[in-house]
């Protein structure tokens, strides 16, 4: 009866353990989805203002269309980014913390986003003619350095929240933040 019991109580803890393990690997799973997610939406050529106004007078064309000129211009365009070789921990203002526990009903994994890990660039896909280099290119087609932090995962493992800081200097000011929610088992953006 207690060998029974001993077999028994063995089985479930290495069940309990392969739950756990498929758990953690799952949520890394997320991470790259929902980074990759971020990726796509934040790396981009900003758009020159003074570009603009020169096609505008060139065509003779309002604003929208000038921009659609250029996007035409550009859509072959090849451009290069950088990303830091580590996820970040996180790093929120305590005004967003806030943000995200009182108006988005928030309740994030503990101690899994406070530590800094290194990026796994095989998960890590590129968007369109857009192509990660390993260092910094002095050309006009370098979008810069962008560096990322780990995804938060509300406990329901339904919302993500993932913070990145775009290059110096570039259109965007500040480290942008991105609410995303899981819908039929895809990451999606918050509208």
């Amino acid at each position: 009866m207690e060998i029974l019991r001993q077999n028994g109580i063995r089985k479930l803890t290495a069940l309990f353990l392969l739950l756990m393990l498929s758990s953690c690997n799952s949520l890394d799973d997320d991470e790259y989805e929902v980074l990759n997610l971020a990726i796509d939406k934040c790396v981009f050529k900003c758009l020159d203002l003074n570009e603009v106004s020169e096609v505008e007078a060139q065509y003779k064309v309002s604003s929208s269309e000038a921009i659609a000129i250029i996007d035409r211009r550009t859509k072959d365009e090849q451009y290069t980014f950088t990303i830091s070789d580590t996820l970040d921990a996180v790093d929120i203002s305590k005004d967003n913390w806030d943000g995200l526990h009182n108006f988005y009903a928030f309740d994030e994994i503990k101690n899994r986003s406070d530590q800094a890990i290194p990026v796994d660039f095989s998960k890590i896909e590129e968007p369109k003619n857009i192509k990660r280099v390993a260092k910094a290119v002095n050309n006009k087609n370098y979008l810069g350095h962008y560096k990322f932090h780990r995804v938060l995962f509300d406990k329901s493992r339904k919302k993500s929240y993932v913070q990145i800081d775009p290059p110096k200097g570039s259109c965007v000011f500040g480290p942008i933040g991105l609410r995303l929610k899981k819908e039929n088992g895809k990451w999606e953006f918050e509208k």
